[in-house]
């Protein structure tokens, strides 16, 4: 029969199955057959014997490419750090790249239309891709079976970071303008306080792209989807 996990208690080794039957199945690790713990949302296939589940197999289900669509404009579901790479970042900055070296060309050249054509596209391309740049990055981060909040973590950062460092320099050179000297040791300290934040963002942004970009996904079924890596 076929059900899904519903709970599983690691402290005691028991869970509870839904059987696609409508009832409730009991069960001990023992009795498990599939790869890790048991997860909720586990869709499995087992034997029942009263109030019991015995025998139980981790069903996967068959990792399907995302289309166009839904690799650059859905959150959901997960990819791998290859698809993350070649088929997101890589197309992405690519393109930006390609726009802004047009643009440098018709600057050098000192092509007025050129470059003012091309500043335009590269504003208006670079508003288009925030989202598709969310939404792959929000899948990367399901791969590693963890929210897609966590991507909030360095924007959070980056910016808390970027006021209290120009907060900190526009206050001292107004000090300086206007001739404050007793504040500037002060706000001198600030602009230690505002590096200081800029070096632990920047440890948070290694964090972020080790643990997202550079690490392997959940090997197996996670709790946003199949694995996107064959492993059999």
């Amino acid at each position: 029969m076929k059900g899904n996990i519903i709970g599983f208690d690691a402290d005691t080794n028991t869970g509870a199955i839904s059987g696609h039957d409508g009832r409730r199945y009991d069960f001990a690790t023992v009795e498990w057959r599939g790869h890790g713990i048991p997860r909720h949302g586990d869709v499995v296939d087992f034997t029942p014997d009263g109030e019991r589940a015995t025998q139980i197999f981790l069903l996967e289900a068959e990792y399907a490419q995302p289309s166009f669509g839904q690799f650059y404009f859905s959150p959901s579901g997960r990819i791998s750090r290859s698809q993350f790479w070649l088929r997101g970042m890589l197309p992405i900055y690519g393109i930006m790249i390609v726009l802004y070296v047009i643009m440098i060309i018709g600057i050098s050249a000192k092509s007025g239309v050129i470059t003012g054509i091309f500043s335009v596209i590269v504003s208006i391309y670079a508003l288009i891709v925030i989202w598709p740049i969310i939404a792959v990055w929000v899948k990367r981060i399901h791969d590693r079976n963890k929210s897609g909040w966590y991507l909030l973590i360095p924007i959070i950062a980056g910016i808390i970071v970027a006021i209290v460092m120009i907060v900190a320099i526009a206050s001292t050179v107004s000090a300086i303008m206007t001739g404050h000297d007793s504040e500037v040791g002060l706000l001198a300290g600030a602009g230690v306080f505002a590096v200081i934040l800029y070096l632990i963002n920047f440890g948070i942004g290694i964090w972020f792209f080790v643990e997202f970009g550079c690490m392997r996904g959940t090997i197996g079924a996670n709790l946003y989807g199949p694995d996107p890596v064959p492993h059999r």
